[in-house]
This record gives C-alpha cells, sequence and structure tokens, in this order.
C-alpha cells in the first residue's frame, strides 16, 4: 500500500470537509444529515447530526483500499463483499449528458440474473478500485487525476432517503463517508454482486455480453464499451494527437462541400475507425479524376507530338497498348492511391499539420493490426522528399493496408482490426490522414 498517496487522497478529502479556516487545528468536523423520504410527505424534514474524526475517515480509506484487489484480468474484485467490479468507457449520443448519466445510470437499482445468480448494475468505480488504479497506472498524471476524481462537497450537509438508515449513527456514518469518498472522475464500472464467486473470466465474458445487449437496445441513449487498457481508462479513453493553433484565417479559397462534408464528419467523431474512412474518402474522391488526367496528358502529348503519325498504324497500335495498359493500373486501388497522393502530397504542409511526437511513429512504428515487413509501410516525414517515389510507394501501402483491415474482416486473415484490442493503435493514424486529407483539399480548392 503506498502511504504517500492515500495520504494525498485522505488530505484533499479532508481539507474540503473544512468550511471555516478556524477549523484548521480540529481533528473532526460535524456533519448536518436530512431525512427525505420521498414515500411520505413531511412538513418538516428530520435532521441529525454525526462527528467525523480525521482518524474514522482515514480507516475508512485504508480499509477499501485493503479490500480491493486488481487482477491480472483488469478486473477490480472485493472478496470480502463478494463485488466484482469490470471497467467500462460510457459516452452520449448527440449530447452533453453528465448530470443526466449520473442521475439516471448511476442511481439505478441493481437488476437481478436468476440464472447466473447474481445481481449487476452502473457504477461508479469504488474507492478502493479507484486507488488500486491509481497505484497501478502511476504516471505524471496523478496528482490531476486525484483532483478530478476526489471533489467532495465543500459543504456539510448531506441526505438520506432510508429511515432505518438514518436512525442507525453507525450505518448513517458508513454511508456519508461512501458519499464524501466516491469518486467523480467519471470512471464506470459494472459492478456484479455474486455470493458464489466464479472464474475471472466469466465476469469479463459476462459484461462483454451486456454490453452488446446493452448498446443494441440503444440503453438510455448511450454507448458501451468494455476496458481493454486501463492506461487509456485511468487518463479518458485516448483521442488522436492533432497538432492545432489558436488562430483561424478568413478563407481564402473555395472548398468542394462534398469534402469538407467528409472532412467535418472525421472530425467531429471520437471514433478512429470512422475519422480514418471519413478521410479516406476524400483521398479516394480523386481515384478516377486525377489518372483521368494524367491519362489524357498522356495522350494529349503523344499524339500532338510531330513524330506521331495518325495513319502510321504502328504508333497507333503503340498508343492503344500504352493506354491500356495504363488503365489496367488505374483499376487498381492501390495504385490510384499512389497516383493521387503524388499529385496533392505537400510535405512541407504535413509538418505544419502534424505534432512532431507523433511524425516519429510512422518512421519506426506500425499498426499492431498490420503484419509484414516494417520497411515496407515506414517513412520519415522529415526526409520524404529524398526518395520521393519510394516513399510515395511505402504511404500508400500504409494507407492501403490500414483501409483494407478496417473494412474487411475475413476469418483467417491476419490484418483484421478489432476495436477493442487495436482502437489505441489506429488512433496514431488518424492525425496523418487527416494531415494527407487537408493538403487534398486546400490543393483543390479555387479561390474565391
Amino acid at each position: 500500500m503506498d502511504d504517500k498517496l492515500i495520504g494525498t487522497i485522505f488530505q484533499r478529502l479532508w481539507e474540503r470537509l473544512k468550511t471555516y479556516p478556524e477549523e484548521d487545528g480540529n481533528n473532526s468536523v460535524e456533519l448536518s444529515i436530512r431525512l427525505e423520504d420521498r414515500k411520505e410527505l413531511e412538513t418538516e424534514v428530520p435532521t441529525t447530526s454525526i462527528t467525523l474524526s480525521k482518524d474514522e475517515l482515514l480507516k475508512y480509506i485504508k480499509e477499501n483500499v485493503e479490500s480491493v484487489v486488481l487482477d491480472d484480468k483488469d478486473i477490480f474484485v472485493s472478496k470480502d463483499k463478494k463485488i466484482i467490479e469490470v471497467p467500462i468507457y460510457i459516452s452520449s449520443i448527440g449530447s452533453s449528458f453528465r448530470p443526466l448519466l449520473s442521475y439516471r445510470i448511476i442511481n439505478e437499482d441493481y437488476k437481478h440474473d436468476s440464472k447466473n445468480k447474481l445481481e449487476y448494475k452502473i457504477s461508479s468505480l469504488s474507492l478502493g478500485a479507484s486507488i488500486q488504479l491509481l497505484l497501478k497506472e502511476k504516471s505524471e498524471y496523478s496528482k490531476l487525476l486525484i483532483r478530478r476524481m476526489f471533489r467532495p462537497s465543500s459543504y456539510r450537509d448531506y441526505s438520506v432517503d432510508d429511515k432505518d438508515l438514518f436512525y442507525n449513527e453507525i450505518k448513517l456514518k458508513r454511508k456519508v463517508l461512501a458519499k464524501i469518498t466516491s469518486q467523480k472522475g467519471h470512471l464506470y464500472v459494472i459492478r456484479i454482486k455474486n455470493d458464489d464467486l466464479k472464474n475471472i473470466d466469466f465476469y469479463k465474458n459476462y459484461v462483454n455480453s451486456l454490453i452488446f445487449n446493452m448498446n443494441l437496445m440503444n440503453y438510455r441513449g448511450c454507448s458501451f464499451r468494455i476496458v481493454d487498457n486501463l492506461s487509456d481508462y485511468v487518463k479518458g479513453q485516448s483521442r488522436a494527437i492533432h497538432h492545432f493553433k489558436n488562430n483561424v484565417e478568413p478563407p481564402k479559397l473555395h472548398y468542394l462541400k462534398r469534402l469538407t462534408d467528409l472532412y467535418a464528419a472525421g472530425s467531429w467523431t471520437d471514433n478512429p475507425f470512422t475519422a480514418f474512412i471519413n478521410y479516406y474518402q476524400i483521398i479516394e474522391y480523386f481515384f478516377n479524376e486525377i489518372p483521368d488526367n494524367r491519362l489524357f496528358e498522356m495522350v494529349q502529348s503523344e499524339i500532338t507530338s510531330p513524330l506521331f503519325s495518325y495513319d502510321n498504324k504502328e504508333d497507333v497500335i503503340k498508343l492503344a497498348k500504352e493506354i491500356y495498359e495504363v488503365r489496367q493500373n488505374d483499376m487498381n486501388e492501390l495504385h490510384s492511391l499512389k497516383i493521387v497522393l503524388d499529385h496533392f502530397l505537400d510535405i512541407d504542409m504535413l509538418k505544419e499539420l502534424l505534432d512532431e511526437k507523433i511524425i516519429k511513429i510512422y518512421n519506426k512504428e506500425i499498426p499492431a493490426f498490420i503484419f509484414g515487413n516494417k520497411n515496407s509501410i515506414c517513412f520519415n516525414i522529415n526526409s520524404f522528399n529524398d526518395n520521393w517515389d519510394e516513399n510515395i510507394d511505402k504511404l500508400a501501402r500504409r494507407i492501403y493496408s490500414i483501409r483494407n483491415a478496417l473494412v474487411h474482416n475475413k476469418d483467417n486473415s491476419q490484418n483484421n482490426y478489432n476495436p477493442q484490442y487495436h482502437y489505441k493503435s489506429l488512433i496514431k493514424e488518424v492525425p496523418l490522414i487527416r494531415a494527407i486529407a487537408s493538403s487534398i483539399i486546400i490543393k483543390s480548392g479555387s479561390p474565391f
């Protein structure tokens, strides 16, 4: 147990409980409790008070930490309480609804599963599990995370809606302690009560299936996802790194709306799969136009040359074969991708749009869901122009491999994207294709 971390959390909680400066030397605070019985309308709301000491708060925190174990499957287990906590992500659909989420979902009662003899509910990550998570995922964000997760009310007025609890001082104090120490960092779990604890794999599979059912029914207008990476979970699910500026220039170019619609859709979503495909379609839009233009220029150059004779059979047959070969190549999507990249790519613009940290990734890393020769799809943007043709080939192969892994999911195929395990890897690829899509829109624009 990390006494320093627990001490930091305790100090933060205790400091917020002190309302008046003169209480600094006190080792206890008095808390006011009111009974809000929704079943009965009363003219006066019963109130009582409890005294909470520093030692009681610290002891409560330590008890909770000691009762929870983080399993190797990234599931939190409290064996003495027979409680399992499986981390999940929750996001809203089309609205900002944190208060709604907290009120409607987190406060719902347990649902009973008679077949598996257990109860489950969506809940905030418990105090003990929260601290165990912080102990495992130590990082430079620790202080920030503690501030986000443990934010007790600065006032000392609490309410309960259970009469039996209200008139039982010991249980009442435990209830208030639970409220004071509950984490508020929007880390959510499926909490499962099970008197007969099963193998830990059962709970992971159970929650995975439960999440499918909730997504199927669009439960509470939310989307749900199981957690496979606690580092992402504790920091908030990772998002693509975008280089940003604080100033926006007025537009000087008119852009094609069909392309800006795709770009807006890619920028709007937090899902790297959707973002990547939207940005890819901006490139794909020119798969006919740019090859057609190149073919036109080639044919025009041939037939206007003084060395070409339209009544010379050999000249005409030679040109026909060249046109056929070009068209055959153009039917290959990878080849079309190379042509469009070769036509539009602006390396200086890419450097300006990409963060230096993300640029390094494409020189040494390949996506976790792509198998093959690393050298065939890795390139250095900073020295891209030194070997243009080779780097265009590598860039095109990288983008095309990712695109195929996203849109195809064939059994026994090596390059299959799994959103649970490869989410974080795909996030790293979004800034690159976004920057390419940006340069294409800009270079295809026309002055106002």
